[in-house]
C-alpha cells in the first residue's frame, strides 16, 4: 500500500509539475496584473472575470477570421481596453459604484459571449474549428535530448512568456519612474495628490485601460494559448484567483506573482489526482479551497500587521 502512494505522489510531483503548474498560472498572472494595476489607482476591479471571457472569445473569432494568433491577441487585448473605458466613464464620470459597474461587465460578459457564440457561430456550449490558429510555441531543439531541460525552459506559448517581462515592466513601472509614484499617490490619498496638481481621474483612467489591456490579453491566451476553442464560461473563477493573488501580494506585482504561482501549481496539482480515483467535485473544489485559504491567512496577516502599528502609535503617543 505504502509503494502505491509513493508511487502516486511520484507521478504527482515529478519535475513536469513546474512547467503545468506554471502554464495554469498564466491566465491568473494576467487576471493578477489587471487587479494590481487598477488597485494601485485605488480602484478594486472585479470585472478581470468578465474581461477575460470578453478576450477569450474575441480573440477567438478574430483569429477564426483572419487566421492569425496575433490578430487574436490584439483583438482580446483591444475589447479589454473598451470595457475598462467603459468602465472608467461609468464610474469616474457618472459616480456610479464600481463593485456595480465591475458584476454588470461580469453578467454580461457570461451571458453576452453565450450569445454571440450561437448567433456568430450558430454553436451553443463549445465551438471548435481549424480556421482558428493557435498561439505560436518556442520549442528549443537543442534541449531535446534532455526531458528535464526541455519540460522546464520548452515548448511554451508566447504570451507564456510574455507574462515574466509584464510583471517585471509593471514593477519597475511602479515603483521607479515618476509615472508611477503618482499612481501610487492618487491610490494613497488622493485628496492630498489633487492638492499636488495630479489629475485622479486621468490616472485612474490610465490604470483602468492598462488594466484591462492585461485581462484581455490574458482572455485571448485561453482561447488560443494551447488549444484553438470556446467553451463557455471558460474563465473558470481565473479572473476571482487573479483577485486574490493582488490581495495576497498587497498589490505588489512580484509579490501578487507568488500567489499565481501557488494557484496555477494547485489546478495543476488538481488535474493530476483526478485519475487516482478522487471525486471530480474534490477535483474541481481543490483550487477555490486554495484560494479560499489563501485569503483567510492574508486577511489575518493583514490584521496582525495593522493591530501592532496601532499598538505602536499608541504606545508613542503615551
Amino acid at each position: 500500500m505504502l509503494a502505491n502512494w509513493s508511487e502516486i505522489l511520484e507521478k504527482i510531483f515529478s519535475y513536469t509539475l513546474i512547467h503545468d503548474g506554471f502554464v495554469a498560472a498564466v491566465p491568473i498572472f494576467y487576471a493578477c496584473m489587471c487587479a494590481v494595476i487598477s488597485r494601485q489607482a485605488n480602484i478594486v476591479n472585479i470585472a478581470a472575470e468578465g474581461i477575460l471571457m470578453f478576450g477569450a472569445f474575441f480573440g477567438f473569432a478574430a483569429s477564426y477570421f483572419t487566421g492569425s494568433w496575433i490578430c487574436g491577441v490584439l483583438a482580446g487585448m483591444v475589447i479589454g481596453v473598451l470595457v475598462s473605458w467603459f468602465m472608467g466613464k461609468a464610474y469616474l464620470n457618472y459616480k456610479v459604484n464600481i463593485f456595480v459597474v465591475g458584476l454588470s461587465v461580469n453578467m454580461i460578459a457570461a451571458s453576452g459571449t453565450r450569445f454571440l457564440l450561437n448567433t456568430i457561430f450558430g454553436a451553443n456550449g463549445n465551438f471548435v474549428s481549424d480556421k482558428v490558429q493557435a498561439i505560436a510555441k518556442v520549442n528549443l531543439g537543442f534541449l531535446n535530448k534532455n526531458p528535464v531541460l526541455a519540460s522546464l525552459f520548452s515548448g511554451y506559448a508566447v504570451t507564456d512568456l510574455l507574462i515574466i517581462p509584464l510583471v517585471i515592466v509593471v514593477w519597475y513601472m511602479f515603483y521607479k519612474t515618476v509615472w508611477g509614484l503618482r499612481l501610487r499617490s492618487v491610490g494613497l490619498n488622493p485628496m492630498a495628490s489633487m492638492t499636488a496638481g495630479i489629475d485622479v481621474k486621468k490616472k485612474q483612467m490610465q490604470a483602468l485601460l492598462l488594466s484591462g489591456a492585461c485581462a484581455g490579453i490574458g482572455g485571448a491566451h485561453l482561447s488560443l494559448g494551447y488549444s484553438c476553442f470556446f467553451i463557455e464560461g471558460m474563465s473558470g473563477g481565473k479572473g476571482f484567483m487573479g483577485m486574490a493573488a493582488m490581495q495576497f501580494g498587497n498589490a505588489n506585482p512580484l509579490a501578487a506573482g507568488v500567489g499565481c504561482v501557488f494557484f496555477g501549481m494547485s489546478q495543476s496539482v488538481a488535474s493530476r489526482i483526478a485519475p487516482w480515483g478522487i471525486p471530480n467535485q474534490f477535483v474541481s473544489m481543490f483550487p477555490y479551497v486554495a484560494t479560499t485559504l489563501v485569503l483567510a491567512i492574508t486577511v489575518i496577516i493583514q490584521r496582525m500587521k495593522r493591530r501592532r502599528e496601532e499598538s505602536a502609535l499608541v504606545g508613542k503617543k503615551a
